[in-house]
């Protein structure tokens, strides 16, 4: 995203929504790691590339918790 990363834009829905259940879809593993600091905000964190049934167990998932 060209004016924030994912990691900005899960912590300005988190703030703004403190009760949205986040996934954050990444294909930087250094983003995954930077997320796992932000246990409390991000519910799980989708590497790319996924498959249609991946993303849709991790929603599913996110939505049972």
């Amino acid at each position: 995203m060209p004016v924030v990363d994912g990691i900005a834009l899960s912590l300005k829905a988190a703030r703004d929504n403190p009760d949205m259940r986040i996934l954050m879809m990444t294909g930087y593993s250094a983003e995954r790691q930077r997320a796992y600091n932000l246990e409390e905000l991000i519910h799980d964190v989708v590497l790319e590339p996924f498959t249609i049934d991946e993303i849709g167990k991790a929603v599913d998932a996110a939505l049972a918790a």
